[in-house]
């Protein structure tokens, strides 16, 4: 199959941008880019556990206040066609679509309403949800899936035929037999930014699989089917889904790319043995824990349990475990979406201590909210000192942290 061709120097530009959001904020090894202009951010908390229960009316409230705090901020840098830093693709106005409805703005809200618009303006003929000339077209694809999904439910009656559309794309540019390729190929089943970054990795993997996932994909489509032979592979774990000669000597977490040799690193080495771009860490972790649920793995499975393992041992709402406070706000997306997708209320840690992790969650956000109502991480590290892209960020984990 022919993949989508780079057409400019900006969208490299805005890759290196856009990818902080969601999907290169996984990037190992990858330059810093250029700064955003923030304010400071606000000092979170070094408690770890909650003062009020995700069960109360008190830690309903909060959240209803932080929230209507961060849309208020949003509705000051909308641009008039409703996109958010169009500049940088689509990325931050789905993001934001997705923040404003997971804290109850209705569809028919002006800046909603427009920013819905907007993301129907860039649906391509092939299906992309794209800026016209951007080659990431899987990666943003599969966040705009997410938030016209989701508008959709809300009661947009308007997006059918730009989600068929959109579905059908993400589903040919996942690698797989249409490439030539087998199961035992390394890049099998995975999926990458699009264009000349269609290298497959375990972010973009996860964004997919949210996207089918909204659109009603379970364990036996053959899409999730085929993406947990690369999430497995992604794992730390030396197993019958995992020969590669990295995960013998790993710890049972995941890593955010296997194909090294892909990116010209260390050649005359096998694949996935290139320890530079094979750490493990929090956010990927919780996103290969997420993805082996979406496939329908139990606890009993193996590679659940070793996940679940990590994720006990490195227990934290403070950091983002394996690199700190780089990359927090996404690492928070991560992990309340995977244990919302396991269904707990509560977490152990290797202690012993019982998490309300909901609600500690919730407490850090609190704390680091801005004056505006935006939020900002001081590690600029991915763009998370760029206050659009956090504050939908944020939008989104208080939305996943609302008990329904």
């Amino acid at each position: 199959m022919n993949r989508i061709s780079i057409f400019s120097c900006a969208a490299v530009s805005a890759l290196t941008v856009c990818g902080g959001f969601l999907s290169a904020s996984e990037s190992a090894g990858s330059s810093e880019p250029a700064s955003v202009p923030a304010p400071a951010a606000a000092q979170a908390p070094a408690a770890v556990q909650a003062s009020v229960s995700a069960s109360s009316e008190t830690f309903a409230q909060k959240i209803s206040e932080s929230a209507a705090r961060g849309i208020a901020y949003l509705r000051t840098v909308q641009a008039e066609d409703g996109s958010f830093q169009s500049q940088m693709g689509t990325g931050l106005t789905s993001i934001a679509v997705i923040g404003m409805l997971s804290n109850g703005v209705p569809v028919d809200d002006p800046m909603l309403s427009k920013a819905v618009d907007y993301l129907k303006s860039q649906a391509q003929p092939d299906g992309a949800i794209v800026n016209p000339g951007m080659g990431f077209g899987n990666y943003e694809t599969s966040i705009g899936v997410v938030a016209l999904a989701r508008a959709r439910k809300a009661g947009r009656t308007d997006l059918d035929e730009i989600l068929k559309f959109a579905e059908r794309y993400l589903r040919k540019y996942q690698w797989d037999e249409s490439e030539g390729l087998d199961a035992s190929d390394i890049k099998f089943g995975g999926a990458g930014y699009g264009g000349k970054m269609s290298r497959p990795d375990l972010s973009n993997t996860g964004f997919m699989l949210d996207a089918l996932h909204e659109l009603g994909a379970g364990p036996d489509d053959e899409a999730v089917k085929k993406a947990v032979v690369f999430v497995s592979r992604c794992q730390g774990l030396e197993s019958e889904h995992n020969t590669l000669p990295f995960a013998a000597d790993s710890d049972g977490g995941f890593v955010y790319v296997i194909d090294s040799q892909a990116e010209g690193q260390a050649k005359d080495l096998p694949k996935g043995l290139v320890k530079s771009s094979l750490s493990t860490y929090g956010s990927m972790t919780y996103t290969g824990f997420k993805s082996l649920i979406y496939a329908g793995l139990t606890k009993e499975d193996k590679r659940v349990q070793t996940a679940l393992a990590w994720l006990t041992d490195r227990y934290s709402v403070t950091e983002n475990p394996g690199q700190g406070e780089a990359g927090l706000f996404y690492y928070y997306i991560a992990m309340s979406r995977a244990l919302t997708a396991y269904g707990v209320d509560t977490f152990a840690d290797a202690n012993g201590t019982v998490h309300d992790w909901r609600a500690e969650i919730v407490e850090q956000l609190l704390a680091r909210q801005q004056e505006d109502g935006s939020w900002v991480n001081t590690n600029r590290r991915w763009m998370e000192n760029n206050p659009v892209l956090v504050t939908g960020y944020a939008l989104m984990v208080l939305g996943n942290c609302q008990k329904r």
